[in-house]
């Protein structure tokens, strides 16, 4: 087949080491004069095709498949983001001759856009997404064929977060989790337990002067998942990893404790109602709030403000020592089922998720790839912040790799809004896992 490719999710792997991974392959036979005829997925070249490393039992015919004159990628639309994606992309080119034809595409709207456009020819050979989700019920992916050489750069959690059922449909470009970023001009050292994190809230919390100890987007299932597994709860049962979708754990005993300890906060007043990201992020970067948890997207921004006094740490452990469960997060390159040339498309896949791209992506974005050899670069093993996420990484939970999460997300959303407005917390989620029922059933999953 073809062969190929700032911040704190090093944590993710150097945490676990525990991420993804995926693609290869290599050899045009000259059909486009001018061009390089290697692949340019891996930095060294190999002797084998797109269609020859798709799968090493199909020795049967190894002509390679035609080069196409374009591919098109539907990246997310942040701009920070697409000058790297721009850079590496142009360097594929002119090892290739390929031209690729970057369209950017809110990534929350991809499938629904690639749902009407990928039918009609319109849509990407790849485009962005966190997680296989419901990507392959809906008929969007197509398995990615690429060499186990190439496979074997990332972790295995992260290719397995962009499978289904043993099926890769992605290369993982960034994994991510959340993790405690702390003022140390407030507090010199970060809580270790949530009671120590109690106690920095009573004493550092001014409301009227918009001054807290402690912040988080609290009615975001994404966030409140680390207090609310971590005290016991689960989403879908997990046999081995096999997910029991009926068998929902979001109303019962340890999701209940989290979720009381969360609106424990609003009670003593620690935490304002109605409070969302551009608050948390606002009066954090404003020097008012002595800790928060987010992810490694906002160490760029978070740095700016606060320079040499930003911190990061693990989030403290809950009442018995447990750690909570972060989700961790796996945002990689997913091969359209629509895409007429898949083998080019992993060819490129591959490249921009080498080590090499890889490790230019973290320096430019700060966001950690899934890649053995970038997770180990003294880049990042000896950035202080990405250590930071790595601790909490290794505590994470991954998303559970099954099309019904879709459905749990707002009812999740809905309930923990009750919740942190004073309403009990059992009949909350009672009423959630109700309606993630109902919706499973509408849905045909029941």
């Amino acid at each position: 087949m073809i062969k190929s490719k700032k911040t704190i999710l090093t944590l993710c792997l150097m945490l676990v080491t525990l991420t993804l991974a995926a693609c290869g392959g290599k050899n045009d036979n000259g059909n486009n004069a001018g061009a390089s005829s290697a692949p340019a997925s891996s930095a060294t070249a190999s002797s084998e095709s797109p269609s020859a490393s798709a799968s090493a039992s199909e020795s049967t015919e190894n002509a390679e498949p035609p080069k196409p004159a374009e591919l098109t990628i539907w990246p997310d639309t942040s701009e920070d983001k697409l000058a790297v994606i721009e850079a590496a992309s142009k360097k594929y080119t002119e090892q290739t001759g390929i031209k690729i034809n970057i369209k950017p595409v809110a990534m929350n709207d991809q499938p629904d856009v690639l749902a009407l456009d990928g039918p009609a020819g319109k849509g990407p050979d790849l485009f962005y997404q966190p997680g296989i989700g419901s990507l392959v019920v809906k008929g969007l992916v197509q398995e990615v064929k690429t060499t186990d050489a190439i496979k074997d750069t990332y972790t295995p959690e992260a290719l397995a977060a962009l499978s289904q059922s043993g099926v890769l449909y992605g290369l993982p470009l960034v994994t991510e989790t959340y993790a405690l970023f702390y003022n140390k001009k407030i507090i010199p050292q970060a809580p270790a337990t949530i009671a120590e994190l109690e106690t920095i809230m009573k004493e550092k919390t001014n409301a009227k002067k918009q001054e807290y100890g402690f912040l988080f987007e609290a009615a975001n299932f994404y966030f409140a998942w680390g207090f609310l597994g971590g005290s016991g709860g689960y989403i879908f049962k997990d046999n081995n990893g096999t997910y029991d979708i009926n068998d929902i754990g979001l109303n019962k005993e340890g999701t209940v404790k989290g979720a009381n300890l969360i609106q424990s906060w609003f009670t003593n007043g620690y935490l304002p109602k109605g409070i969302s990201g551009d608050i948390v992020g606002g009066l954090f970067t404003q020097g008012k709030v002595a800790a928060v948890i987010n992810g490694p997207w906002a160490i760029t921004d978070y740095k700016k403000a606060l320079g040499d006094d930003l911190a990061v740490a693990p989030i403290p452990t809950l009442e018995g020592g447990a750690h909570p469960t972060s989700f961790i997060g796996v945002k990689g390159w997913m091969l359209s089922k629509f895409s007429k040339n898949p083998e080019w498309a992993t060819d490129f896949a591959a490249f921009l998720t080498n080590e090499e791209n890889a490790l230019e992506y973290f320096k430019q974005t700060g966001e950690v790839p899934p890649v053995k050899n970038v997770l180990n670069n003294p880049v990042l093993t000896e950035d202080p912040l990405v250590s930071g996420f790595s601790g909490q990484i290794q505590y994470g939970q991954p998303f559970p790799t099954v099309p019904e999460l879709d459905h749990v997300w707002e009812p999740m959303a809905n309930a923990l809004k009750f919740i942190t407005e004073g309403k009990d917390a059992q009949a909350s989620l009672d009423d959630a896992v109700k309606l993630v029922n109902d919706k499973m059933k509408m849905a045909g999953a029941k």
